[in-house]
């Protein structure tokens, strides 16, 4: 039995779009199609976009196996490119888009990515293994200043000086090639300092690397730029975020655009206690929403 990414906030997705027969709905975060499949099974028409060919496949198949592709169409690519998508694939009223700004469980646990703390294969991170740009590079050849501004900029790590200090020491006697070495120099910095943590001491280094390599923040300000341009009026959009810093840049597209905006529900919509102890890569999920007006 295949073991898919459970979506996170499903239920209360279908509750703010409401699908049903003759809605057509954008997933720009496909993943593994969990979202997805919520709204085919309520009658809408879906298109999935995702710049990751392997969870574009994994959805595909996943999709056909329960009978739903007939209302399904995917799409290889970026967000930032919304608009262009919508223009070439899509080009009709839809009811709303949804932003699921997490990793899928097989990329976050997965070897040969660079995402997971115990990848003993790569330093990845790209998540369109297309662009140029990898963690392995940034970690290897940044200086400390430029792996300060994103170590602090991205994910706001306190300790960010002391680490990439131990960070340069360890490349220059060796190259640090995979995310599992450069867990352990991170986690080594924390015991030697008797600090403690609820999570991983690499989980805001990891995040930072990630948001960089990905251009992750610009992205997503492109796509939300460009929802004001595709939707019609009363259209919504549902954005799930995972850490403070999407959070605040969701937040200030909306506060930026309130006049062209309605908010469904004004405080940002948490998982509940059973969802995240059926999921525990759900605790940190907040959704956010807006209507076009």
């Amino acid at each position: 039995m295949i073991q898919y990414h459970q979506p996170v906030l499903i239920q209360e997705i279908i509750d703010l779009l409401d699908p049903k027969p003759g809605k057509t709905y954008l997933d720009a975060t496909l993943g593994n199609g969990g979202h997805t499949i919520g709204l085919l099974q309520r009658g809408a028409f879906v298109y999935g976009l995702d710049q990751d060919r392997q969870n574009l496949s994994i959805a595909v198949d996943r999709i056909t196996q329960a009978n739903l592709s007939n209302r399904f169409y995917p799409i290889y690519g970026n967000f930032k490119s919304l608009g262009q998508h919508y223009r070439q694939h899509i080009n009709l009223p839809l009811g709303g888009i949804i932003f699921d700004l997490g990793l899928s469980s097989n990329q976050q646990l997965g070897q040969g990515k660079g995402f997971s703390f115990y990848d003993e294969v790569s330093l990845d991170m790209r998540l369109n293994t297309h662009q140029n740009q990898t963690a392995e590079n940034i970690i290897n050849t940044y200086p400390a200043d430029k792996l300060y501004q994103i170590f602090t900029k991205y994910a706001q790590e306190k300790y960010a000086r002391p680490i990439i200090q131990k960070i340069i020491r360890a490349r220059q006697k060796s190259p640090i090639t995979t995310a599992s070495a450069l867990a352990d120099i991170i986690r080594q910095y924390y015991q030697d300092h008797h600090l403690k943590t609820h999570l991983d001491p690499s989980t805001k280094v990891f995040l930072a690397l990630r948001i960089a390599v990905n251009d992750e923040l610009p992205n997503l300000k492109k796509a939300l730029s460009q929802t004001l341009n595709v939707l019609p009026s009363q259209s919504i959009v549902a954005v799930i975020t995972f850490n403070s810093t999407e959070d605040r840049l969701v937040k200030s597209f909306i506060r930026q655009n309130q006049d062209r905006l309605i908010l469904p529900f004004k405080k940002p919509i948490r998982p509940s206690s059973a969802e995240i102890t059926v999921n525990p890569l759900s605790r940190s999920a907040n959704l956010r929403s807006y209507r076009i007006k």
